[in-house]
């Protein structure tokens, strides 16, 4: 399952919402020292990818199963549950950023 095609999925918009927040975070001039990898921007970039990969494996297999491709069933169940997971996780490290960066906001000048 691809990420921009995935209207089903009901983390899909807050996915969409990170990678978008990440790309803001790369266009911001980096640090003269900064390596780009270790820089949060990036690690949250390698954070989305990963769950990309995750939902697009969970999808393949759940797929081949549906289409008589394969008989692992428990290879699926599995890989939908690690998706699911992969995908709870990420969504709750947006809602602590996003308090964060609110209560960074709320702080008097």
């Amino acid at each position: 399952m691809k990420i921009a095609t995935a209207t089903t999925n009901p983390f899909a918009a807050h996915l969409l919402e990170l990678q978008r927040l990440s790309r803001e975070a790369q266009s911001v001039a980096q640090p003269a020292t900064g390596n780009p990898t270790t820089t949060f921007a990036g690690t949250l970039n390698q954070a989305l990818q990963q769950v990309n990969n995750i939902q697009q494996q969970a999808d393949q297999k759940i797929t081949a199963v549906t289409t008589g491709q394969s008989q692992d069933t428990l290879g699926a169940v599995v890989a939908l549950q690690r998706a699911d997971i992969s995908m709870q996780l990420l969504a709750q490290v947006r809602n602590k950023a996003m308090k964060a960066y609110e209560e960074i906001i709320r702080m008097p000048v």
